[in-house]
Parts: structure tokens; sequence; C-alpha cells
């Protein structure tokens, strides 16, 4: 049996090829999944909506990145920007990097290229029930 997720999630992440690859897992998962390309279409997307479950956030990208995104997210008062699931996507894993998204607020990270057995034990903590 194909697992399943029911969990809606927001990816952030610049490139275009990295939101095909994980839309794919995502998609054969059943998870609902919606996109931004930057931090700041990011924060516009979880202040409308209110309705992710956990955020896929990419630590590097132009105009604000994931760090900053995370920063500006767990400023804002409601319980919901302070509770929401944000998961760094990042390449490298540098101790620097590594204290960088602990100290803005990141539950935790995913290295990419991600594998999906990991993405989907990650994601799985964070599902609806």
């Amino acid at each position: 049996m194909e697992a399943s997720l029911n969990i809606n999630v927001l990816v952030v992440d610049d490139n275009n090829i990295n939101r095909l690859l994980i839309n794919k897992v995502l998609t054969k998962w059943g998870v609902t999944a919606d996109f931004a390309e930057n931090g700041v279409q990011a924060v516009e997307k979880i202040e409308t909506n209110h309705n992710y479950d956990v955020v896929l956030m990419d630590v590097y990208m132009p105009e604000m990145g994931g760090i900053e995104a995370t920063q500006v997210i767990r400023a804002k008062q409601e319980p919901y920007f302070k509770q929401l699931p944000i998961i760094a996507l990042t390449a490298s894993m540098l101790s620097s990097e590594r204290s960088q998204i602990d100290e803005s607020g990141m539950n935790d990270f995913i290295l990419k290229p991600f594998d999906p057995k990991n993405l989907f034990e990650k994601l799985s903590t964070y599902q609806k029930v």
C-alpha cells in the first residue's frame, strides 16, 4: 500500500526543479501542497491562509531567505505563527548554519537532495489526526 499523509504543506524554494520534485513526491502521498518562491511570498501566504500544517523552507533564496522569513513568522503574536512547524531545506549542514536554523525558530531540517523516506517520516509527525 502506498503511504499517505493527511497534511497541508507549504513548500518554499526558489528552484523550480526542486519544487517540481517535491511536488511529485508529496502528490504521491496525497499531501495538499502549496508553493512559494521566496521568503516574502511565504510570509504572505502564511499570513493569508493560516491553514498550513508544516512549512518546508529553503534556507537560501533571493529577496528573503528561509532564516529571515522564519524570524518574521515567529515574531507575530498569534499562537499559529509561533507553533507552525517549519522545516529547513538545506544543501549543507555546517555547524554555523545549524545554529542559525535553531536560533531562527525552525523546528527541524532536511538535507537536499532530500531522501523521500526521511521527508515522509518528518512530515508524518505533523499530520492532522
